[in-house]
């Protein structure tokens, strides 16, 4: 199988998850609506969420836990909302990516090398996130029959336990109730992780990829040599405009995701306040496992979108020293046709040096914004504490 298949069938299975299917017509894309019971879930089970949250307004810790939850279904919401609003954005970028992966990799055995050592990072990478995801599912699943099972065999008293801190206007010491309750919030659970899996992989592929064309450009001006200026500047066009072809899917990609990333960034600085909370609070207890694993995945969220728009932005500008260390000299001649050829090297290295940049409206995803994510959830922390 090609690199530009897999490409495909990854980002294909990927939307598949949520219940349709990116690449039909409107007609066919709810093929799969039984897996769509998982959003359904979590768009019903948000008011009894949000009760819960009034609920404990004077207690500290079962309002932080509520929050948590409350914000997991927004962003989850908001995710799959964002999905279904961009279907056609991403269809067009996934084939513009595809039909460009094969032109460069036919262009020689050395470009499709690049290609595929980008795509098998970037699967490393994905599989990692999909892991930390899953098990921090899983985890959520289970923690309330070891909290069930811890309390029998400490106080013979079972108290029902829930995935998610509700309040329902039901009785859940009822066995039917609890047993119809938790397999509704165990499809809500799986609401929130598919779309957040979906869509932060899908952005990991393209920006991988992404930077893969951007190494191309690289290497490409680097091994550039002709006999002539005319052939030197035919040449260095198409190589510019590789790279030109680069930065407007970046624009196009930055367009779509823009509002994502203002969202999880927000969002994520207010749950890692309130899970660190928590964390610290349950450290010595079997809920700690639990926060712990929840932390790591918040956290691996944000790296990968700030990770991802550090590494487009170093690429993107390292195009600029590819053209300062490239044998152009040896290519240029005499007359008009040398000067064009200097001038289109300097145009080309100004807007190099600028990079592109992927921001959140108000910020740029880089490895700076993490560290500042990741400190001002500290701060949180203690301001909770003090509170409790």
């Amino acid at each position: 199988m090609s690199t530009t298949e897999n490409f495909l069938l990854v980002q294909k299975a990927t939307i598949a998850m949520l219940g349709f299917d990116l690449f039909s017509g409107s007609g066919e894309m709810w093929k799969y609506r039984h897996r769509c019971i998982n959003v359904y879930s979590i768009a019903t089970i948000f008011p009894f969420i949000l009760a819960a949250v009034i609920h404990n307004l004077k207690n500290v810790m079962l309002l932080a836990d509520a929050m948590v939850a409350l914000l997991i279904t927004i962003l989850g919401l908001f995710k799959f909302s964002m999905i279904i609003y961009l279907r056609k954005d991403f269809w067009r970028m996934i084939d513009t990516f595809r039909h460009l992966m094969t032109h460069e990799g036919e262009q020689g055995d050395e470009y499709a090398q690049i290609i595929v050592t980008a795509n098998k990072q970037d699967q490393r990478v994905c599989g990692i996130f999909r892991t930390c995801f899953f098990l921090a599912w899983a985890l959520n699943s289970v923690l309330p029959f070891v909290r069930m099972g811890l309390s029998y065999w400490l106080s013979g008293h079972v108290e029902p336990e829930l995935p998610f801190p509700c309040l329902f206007p039901w009785d859940i010491h009822n066995k039917r109730n609890y047993a119809l309750t938790f397999l509704w919030c165990a499809f809500a659970s799986t609401g929130v992780v598919l779309p957040a899996v979906s869509l932060d992989t899908i952005f990991c592929s393209f920006t991988s990829n992404l930077c893969a064309f951007f190494k191309i450009a690289q290497y490409k001006v680097l091994r550039f040599k002709s006999e002539t200026p005319e052939e030197s500047q035919a040449k260095l066009n198409k190589i510019f405009a590789l790279y030109q072809k680069s930065l407007d899917m970046c624009t196009e990609l930055n367009h779509c995701y823009e509002p994502i990333i203002c969202a999880q960034f927000f969002i994520s600085s207010l749950q890692l306040c309130m899970l660190g909370y928590l964390f610290s609070i349950t450290f010595s207890q079997t809920e700690g496992v639990y926060y712990a694993s929840f932390i790591a995945t918040i956290i691996i969220q944000a790296y990968i979108y700030c990770c991802c728009g550090e590494n487009v932005k170093t690429e993107s500008a390292l195009f600029e020293w590819a053209i300062y260390d490239s044998p152009w000299h040896e290519s240029l001649g005499s007359g008009l046709e040398s000067s064009s050829i200097c001038r289109s090297l300097l145009i080309s290295m100004m807007r190099a040096s600028h990079g592109f940049r992927i921001t959140g409206y108000f910020f740029e995803a880089n490895m700076e914004a993490f560290s500042s994510i990741v400190r001002t959830a500290m701060s949180y922390i203690t301001m909770l504490r003090s509170f409790s």
